[in-house]
């Protein structure tokens, strides 16, 4: 696919990078030449054999991918592990996996893999890494640097002309919020799929440009890297902290993200008019609500008209405009993906006319299995499956999932009672209903809760509606075998120390907004607000917060950003038993009917 790739465009830009300050390019040429240069560093520095297992340990830039590819054209597999993971994370995934080497972007990590794995072969691709072949600073646009001996030209050209598209391209380890990470298989006809499947639904094009800020050790930011070779498109790659400048120096035409981003900015757009006057705040209103409703007449299919089409011309040029310019001013539509994105976010931002298409994957199907498309989509739901897949809904709610992007086995081997049954059915844990071929996923049957009382009750969707309030991050609902539910919840600590500084709390960590009355205040109501949407045996009773906010250097958080479940509930487990306790200082709502 890559080779096709440049082939056909050779010497348009395939991927952006910021050094010094400016925006470098590489063709798909150079892309390739780098490529082989490091998988030939590879085979000859490291003496890598085909079939062996190469760790990829860096966070997400230009030279991830670059790796990624040099590891396959070397006839290895590539092993990716997020850089802000553990010690004890990134030990469990190189051993599991049996990884015979690793490349890092960071001396101090590798200095540390030398002590604790010395048997390692470790290639630095640090900007000040003294061997030039592993990194591709100083190519030349016409690729003279020396692409290894002929015989390892000839070895490269062997497994170039033998893989297969059977072969384990890599092996990716699962974020484990609900259980131990598991490497999931999956070969290059899995990525090549998922590939042409999105390519075929969301229609990008070779004159696209998309913005990486994903972490590559997830799923999620592999596969749209691997349509974006599929289609031709451009891979400019940025950090959250640079994100808003980059935007506007690069004005993508679309990118990915998780809801938590979406969220965010949504948090800063609005408390950014609510610090302005009355007449400001009034204006904003207005302009939300003209803007809602065309945006539920486009959902339904419908002409606007005339009358509101002049309101919306005024609201567009009051509000909207400057939203869509925050994004560089190109925008196609925007992709969220790794959890549930809160509908009210998605129907905000279609108001702005900018449309953000929700999509459901899981590492097992090498990434997306439903996503909605531009000129198809309904908010709430993950949209319809990609061309080629199959999505049914089992007995008990159980969605299953049968396409080519399915891996093909666990690391290890397929036990007997693996996820996929004889006929072919990826078993996902994942519960959902399908309307009109949309998919809506309604919770997963490892996080079901059921109470004491015999309710059973999804907690994502609850959790959802609580990280969709201002100052909220993340929240963790609980109460299984419990009388009632109670929370964890994870603060914005930006959005809490804006309000501590214009109050006068005083707050200066985290553990002092966790503990102030006013913040605590805040939460209960939002929690209240919560409530109110939820039936009497689904309502918050008690919450607490933490001191320290949950991470993914602390083992909290995926490399997704997604709450595990599991590490949460026994890091905190004292404190979620004492919720249940009458002594509790934590702040609780009224009983009503359990």
């Amino acid at each position: 696919m890559f080779a096709a790739r440049v082939a056909e465009t050779p010497d348009r830009a395939a991927l952006r990078y910021k050094r010094d300050s400016v925006w470098r390019t590489l063709t798909w040429r150079d892309w390739e030449l780098v490529s082989q240069q490091l998988a030939a560093g590879l085979l000859e520095t490291f003496a890598i054999a085909r079939g062996e297992r190469v760790g990829l340990l860096a966070p997400t830039r230009v030279e991830w991918p670059v790796c990624e590819l040099a590891i396959a054209m070397a006839g290895a597999i590539s092993v990716p592990i997020h850089p802000d993971g553990s010690p004890r994370e990134i030990a469990e995934v190189l051993n599991d996996s049996g990884c015979t080497a690793v490349i890092v972007n960071n001396n101090v990590i590798a200095a540390q893999l030398n002590e604790t794995s010395p048997s390692l072969r470790l290639c630095s691709i640090a900007d000040n890494a003294p061997d030039a072949t592993t990194t591709f600073n100083g190519l030349r646009a016409d690729g003279t640097r020396a692409l290894g001996s002929e015989a390892t030209r000839a070895a490269l050209t062997e497994i170039a002309t033998t893989l297969t598209p059977e072969d384990d391209l890599t092996w990716v380890y699962t974020s484990g919020t609900t259980g131990l990470p598991k490497g999931v298989v999956l070969s290059h006809r899995n990525a090549m799929y998922v590939a042409w499947a999105l390519k075929s639904a969301i229609a990008t094009r070779a004159d696209d440009e998309q913005m990486m800020v994903l972490p590559l050790a997830h799923i999620f930011a592999r596969h749209m890297l691997w349509a974006a070779i599929s289609t031709g498109t451009v891979t400019s790659f940025s950090t959250i902290h640079r994100l808003e400048g980059d935007l506007l120096e690069i004005a993508p035409t679309y990118f990915g993200g998780v809801p938590r981003m979406f969220e965010k900015l949504h948090e800063r757009i609005r408390a950014t008019m609510t610090e302005k006057g009355v007449i400001q705040r009034g204006a904003f209103d207005w302009c939300v609500d003209i803007g809602r409703q065309v945006s539920e007449l486009k959902q339904r299919g419908q002409g606007i008209p005339a009358a509101l089409s002049v309101k919306m011309a005024v609201a567009d040029r009051l509000l909207f405009a400057q939203i869509r310019e925050r994004f560089g001013g190109r925008l196609r539509f925007l992709i969220s993906g790794s959890a549930p994105l809160d509908r009210r976010v998605a129907e905000f931002f279609h108001a702005a006319d900018v449309l953000i298409l929700e999509g459901y994957g899981l590492t097992e199907t090498s990434g997306a299995i439903a996503v909605n498309r531009p000129d198809r989509f309904r908010f709430g739901t993950v949209g319809p499956a990609i061309p080629g897949a199959e999505i049914r809904i089992a007995t008990d709610g159980e969605i299953l999932v049968r396409a080519d992007s399915v891996m093909s086995r666990y690391r290890g081997g397929e036990p007997a009672d693996g996820p996929i049954d004889p006929h072919g059915w990826l078993h996902t844990g994942d519960r959902g209903e399908l309307s009109a071929g949309y998919l809506r996923i309604t919770g997963r049957e490892k996080d079901l809760v059921i109470t004491s009382t015999g309710k059973n009750i999804a907690p994502r969707r609850i959790e959802s509606l609580l990280r969709a309030r201002p100052g909220i991050a993340q929240a963790v609902v609980h109460g299984d075998r419990r009388p009632y539910l109670v929370a964890l919840i994870g603060l914005d600590a930006d959005s809490m120390m804006e309000i501590s500084q214009r109050e006068g709390l005083g707050c200066e960590t985290y553990a002092e907004l966790a503990d102030h009355p006013r913040i605590r205040q805040i939460v209960q109501e939002h929690i209240d607000d919560v409530n109110d949407e939820l039936a009497p045996y689904e309502r918050i009773r008690r919450f607490a917060v933490p001191h320290a906010p949950f991470t993914v250097e602390t083992g909290e958080l995926t490399a997704g950003y997604k709450v595990k479940r599991r590490v949460v509930v026994e890091r905190y487990r004292d404190r979620l038993d004492r919720l249940y306790g009458a002594e509790s200082g934590a702040e609780r709502v009224e009983d009503e009917d359990v």
